[in-house]
């Protein structure tokens, strides 16, 4: 198991868990290009640019377009990387006073960040 970086094409860095070495998985080798996924359920969004806590991904972005739900609420979120969506609960979006436009930094833990070739 090893803890790896992923520089992004807009140059930030995410970090992910991996059960797998560049030995047994060749396309984690440095210099390869792997795709980085993770589930919209997985994003943490918060209005605080610092914040104390244990997630390392932290990407910075705004709220180009929201659909408010019942239960769940969907964030659409521009960042350097792109589009980034984001599914969290009403309860959460209406306590927080998310808006369109407004700055967030959005969080993924490592082990949430997936790698593929």
């Amino acid at each position: 198991m090893s803890i790896v970086g992923v520089e992004v094409e807009s140059g930030e860095e995410l970090m992910s868990v991996v059960i797998d070495s560049p030995d047994t998985a060749p396309y984690l080798k440095k210099g390869n290009k792997v795709n980085v996924l993770f589930k919209e359920m997985e994003v943490a969004v918060t209005t605080q640019k610092e914040l104390d806590i244990s997630i390392e991904n932290r990407i910075a972005g705004s709220i180009s377009s929201m659909e408010e739900g019942v239960l769940l609420s969907r964030l659409v979120l521009e960042t350097k990387m792109g589009e980034v969506i984001a599914i969290i609960s009403t309860k959460s979006l209406r306590q927080m006073g998310l808006v369109e436009k407004m700055n967030v930094m959005i969080m993924v833990k490592l082990n949430e960040i997936i790698l593929a070739p």
